[in-house]
């Protein structure tokens, strides 16, 4: 049912001419961010303000108490995914926070309180601005900056890591190869990407241009960024050295909880560190 429901949409979007960017994108705007502090207490977060191409960014950067600091010390730059905002993947920014790291995570425009309209082109001014945040802070190590793009979020953290800076590692989780690749592994139709969307967001043109060690997520379960048409074509052309963790039965959101939180956590600190 679910798969012929998207089929219809599909079929109806390009019948009419519509773009389905405003179903990748969050449009729904926020008045104000309502974050646990079970895991992250206040003193340990700070809000953000950015500017990016006129519009202002909101985010978070979450760092470790002095007493828990271990040197050299890497900063996690979070790539969130879509239809949702920092609230929806702070339980994320905990678990990096357990795992030791300090984590800078924002909302792309017209995402959260962050202003403005998403696009493909706005996506990279915006991780931009994130970039040169984080650049900007004399508690953050530059080369040991991780790049980390969940779903949505691979686009920027991979045109961060290939366009911007060298970062010390990339982490990509659930992400799509392209928008065609995402379309046609959703509704089953042979679709060009640029009926249904504005953008290529081509990851594939991306990733083989990665010049550091990489590690790459998606659930074989997978029924939204489809794991044969895009985890395992890109995972397929990934340059070396990377890891490579297609996880048996996860979906696109639940590889944490399939995994197990602390197998999740073991896992990133291990790559992160070993790099």
């Amino acid at each position: 049912m679910k798969r012929h429901l998207i089929i219809a949409i599909a079929v109806a979007l390009v019948s009419s001419g519509c773009s389905m960017d405003s179903f990748l994108f969050n449009t729904l705007p926020l008045d104000s961010y309502a974050l646990s502090t079970a895991v992250i207490p206040m003193a340990n977060r700070t809000e953000v303000t950015l500017t990016s191409g006129g519009e202002t960014l909101y985010g978070y950067f979450v760092r470790q108490p002095d007493s828990l600091r271990v040197e050299p010390h890497p900063t996690i730059l979070y790539h969130h995914g879509n239809k949702h905002n920092i609230e929806a993947y702070w339980d994320r920014v905990e678990l990096l926070y357990r795992a030791g790291f300090d984590v800078f995570i924002y909302d792309y425009r017209g995402f959260g309180r962050s202003t403005g309209t998403c696009s493909e082109d706005g996506m990279k001014s915006d991780a931009a601005a994130a970039l040169n945040y984080l650049r900007s802070r004399s508690d953050v190590d530059t080369t040991q900056i991780v790049d980390y793009g969940y779903s949505l979020g691979g686009f920027p953290c991979l045109y961060t890591a290939t366009q911007l800076h060298k970062p010390k590692a990339v982490i990509t989780e659930s992400i799509f190869a392209s928008s065609e690749a995402l379309i046609q592994s959703g509704t089953i139709l042979n679709i060009p990407g640029g009926y249904l969307m504005d953008g290529a967001f081509d990851n594939r043109a991306q990733i083989v241009k990665v010049t550091t060690s990489i590690l790459m997520m998606h659930g074989t379960g997978d029924t939204f960024v489809g794991y044969e048409a895009n985890g395992k074509v890109l995972a397929a052309i990934a340059p070396q050295p990377k890891l490579i963790r297609p996880i048996e039965g996860a979906n696109h959101t639940t590889i944490p909880a399939t995994l197990g939180e602390q197998n999740y956590i073991d896992l990133i600190t291990a790559f992160v560190r070993g790099r």
